[in-house]
């Protein structure tokens, strides 16, 4: 009786069985070693000292935590520090009314083309920055209180509270009298599509920074940008410094508004004001009245509206510290 017939592949170099080796059944076979992750986190550490600035790659949501976020330039400057390179999935998503959805994929790959992640992210133009905008403010008979002033930068909630709460603002009336305004109820947008774009950016923007998170392993650094603004992480360091200046400069005047005993603002004397000092809203505020620059509050921002065809003052509220918001279409600037 024969033996039975081995079968040799002649695409595949063939190995005696005695010589045949088993694949690995453990992972700790493709770990990193602890040294290669001590480095990364170092690496990562080091850029954020030394390269990234709080407030413009990184930054602290205010009442979530003491973590910073990650932002997108800071995301960006990883990808440039790993040499991550990305491909990116776009999935559309039409809606009723003209809405509609982005949700994105973004994979990560290192310089060899190995893949390393993937992150995911969605915006769509029902969200409420998108869908919504506020309507015009409406002045009450009450003025602003003394204690409003008096709080509005070493507590900005509590001065929110004094004079009604969010929805509420100081706003001059025809006299020049700072009176509490409550704001326009929300109207809804009639074209949608002027928002495809940007919904698009910011879905990419969260796949983004979601992925980078996940590739580098910097859950524990950072979150996720949950926040798409990055001025909000500026506010806190600006009232710390705003305080401090005050603090260490005690015996400069004071540019408090003047109050009589019912508690009415009066405007203070006219006096040159240098753009790029300003930091006491009230001279804040003075600078765009004497510009003629139109302006709105809306509980601590400040949002101006120079002429499009006014150039020296667009660069003027620029200088001021003023951001373009391309949601609004209006100059805004947090107080």
């Amino acid at each position: 009786m024969t033996a039975a017939a081995q079968i040799i592949s002649f695409n595949q170099p063939h190995t005696p069985p005695s010589t045949q080796v088993a694949a690995p059944s453990s992972l700790t076979c493709f770990a990193v070693s602890i040294s290669e992750m001590k480095s990364q986190v170092n690496l990562i550490q080091h850029i954020m000292k030394e390269v990234m600035k709080n407030g413009e790659h990184f930054g602290v949501i205010p009442g979530c935590g003491d973590k910073p976020a990650l932002l997108k330039p800071g995301a960006e400057k990883l990808m440039l520090t790993f040499r991550l390179a990305n491909d990116v999935e776009v999935d559309t998503i039409d809606l009723q009314h003209g809405h509609r959805e982005y949700r994105i994929k973004v994979t990560l790959y290192s310089p060899t083309g190995q893949r390393l992640g993937t992150g995911i992210g969605s915006c769509s133009t029902m969200e409420s920055k998108y869908r919504f905008r506020v309507g015009p403010t409406e002045l009450t008979n009450m003025p602003v209180p003394k204690d409003y002033w008096d709080l509005r930068k070493e507590n900005p909630v509590k001065a929110q509270e004094i004079i009604g709460g969010r929805g509420y603002s100081p706003k001059k009336d025809e006299s020049g009298i700072w009176m509490i305004a409550r704001q326009g109820e929300k109207v809804e947008y009639d074209n949608p599509a002027d928002y495809y774009n940007t919904c698009l950016k910011m879905a990419k923007k969260r796949g983004l920074v979601d992925a980078v998170l996940t590739s580098t392993a910097a859950s524990d650094i950072f979150t996720q940008d949950i926040e798409e603004d990055p001025t909000l992480y500026m506010r806190v360091a600006a009232r710390t410094n705003a305080v401090e200046e005050q603090k260490s400069s005690q015996t400069s005047p004071t540019t408090e508004p003047i109050f009589e005993e019912a508690h009415v603002v009066e405007e203070p004397p006219t006096k040159p004001v240098t753009a790029s000092k300003l930091v006491d809203p009230h001279e804040l505020l003075e600078a765009l009245e004497a510009k003629g620059i139109k302006y709105e509050i809306r509980d601590n921002l400040v949002a101006a509206a120079p002429s499009f065809s006014d150039a020296d003052g667009r660069s003027f509220v620029k200088s001021l510290g003023f951001k373009w918001d391309g949601k609004t279409k209006e100059w805004t600037k947090f107080l």
